[in-house]
């Protein structure tokens, strides 16, 4: 049964990276100054654990102090609490064979919301394309979606999928292949987060990576609405101040305009709808 907040005034970011992200440079302090400044009512800080990070390409370590962040938030929440409310959450890489261990991660600590993304496929990473230099286009879309639905299956600790077709941004020209050549996997996908009382992000990233949708597309939004998905949280990828709740408003008029009811916050681990 939803649990519905009516607070018409709300203005949400759940998908946000503070320093204690290794691709961030922003305070936690800085972010919610900022969006106290931009009217947001509800943050939640999602820093990245990636465990089998390619520390070849990267050369950092995706994980942090859960401690001392859990702390920081709860000192925030204590110092600007009266003008925001402020949520433990965390981005954590998904693969299928990482899900003991993320799950063991997401146990030790009383998070409230859990983003579970595909950053690697085939243990390979994305961002420097590695994997889609070892196969073809079609062949690299398939993979992506069979991989990932694995991973959601293994892992039951998310909350919600993060930035869907995350492979446009990194080979926009995988765009072009049609929702058909890979709707079948991602309806599966879809049958099993819907079953289980999880959701999908809405995530306004992509827009500056040059891309003119989100992630996931309208096309993918426009499905899980037909296949009665209800479970929605709306986030910009900010890794610093500037980019809190980018395309917010607009956002909202696009899911309402596709018969969206309800936006999500995450409170313990539970959904909360909130009525657009």
């Amino acid at each position: 049964m939803k649990r519905i907040d009516k607070n018409a005034l709300l203005k949400t970011d759940f998908h946000t990276h503070s320093n204690f992200s290794p691709d961030s440079k922003a305070s936690m302090e800085t972010m919610v100054v900022e969006a106290i400044n931009r009217k947001i009512t509800d943050l939640a800080f999602t820093d990245h654990v990636d465990l089998d990070a390619d520390l070849e390409v990267h050369g950092l370590d995706w994980d942090f102090d859960r401690s001392n962040y859990e702390k920081s938030i709860n000192e925030l929440n204590g110092t600007y609490g009266e003008k925001i409310r402020i949520y433990q959450g965390i981005e954590i890489g998904i693969q299928p064979h990482l899900a003991k261990a993320n799950t063991a991660i997401i146990q030790e600590s009383a998070f409230d919301f859990v983003i579970g993304s595909v950053h690697s496929v085939e243990r390979r990473d994305l961002y420097h394309r590695k994997f889609f230099d070892s196969h073809s286009d079609k062949e690299a879309v398939r993979i992506y979606f069979e991989e990932m639905y694995e991973s959601v299956k293994s892992f039951d600790a998310l909350s919600v999928l993060g930035h869907l077709d995350l492979y446009k941004r990194y080979k926009p020209e995988l765009g072009k292949i049609k929702l058909n050549e890979y709707q079948e996997i991602v309806e599966e996908i879809f049958k099993h987060l819907i079953q289980n009382g999880k959701g999908i992000e809405i995530n306004s990233g992509g827009h500056r990576y040059g891309l003119d949708q989100n992630n996931p597309s309208d096309q993918l939004l426009k499905l899980y609405k037909e296949m009665n998905g209800e479970v929605i949280t709306l986030g910009s990828d900010a890794h610093g101040p500037e980019f809190l709740a980018y395309k917010y408003e607009e956002n909202i008029e696009k899911i309402k305009a596709m018969g969206f009811k309800y936006i999500c916050t995450f409170n313990k681990m539970k959904p909360i709808f909130h009525k657009i």
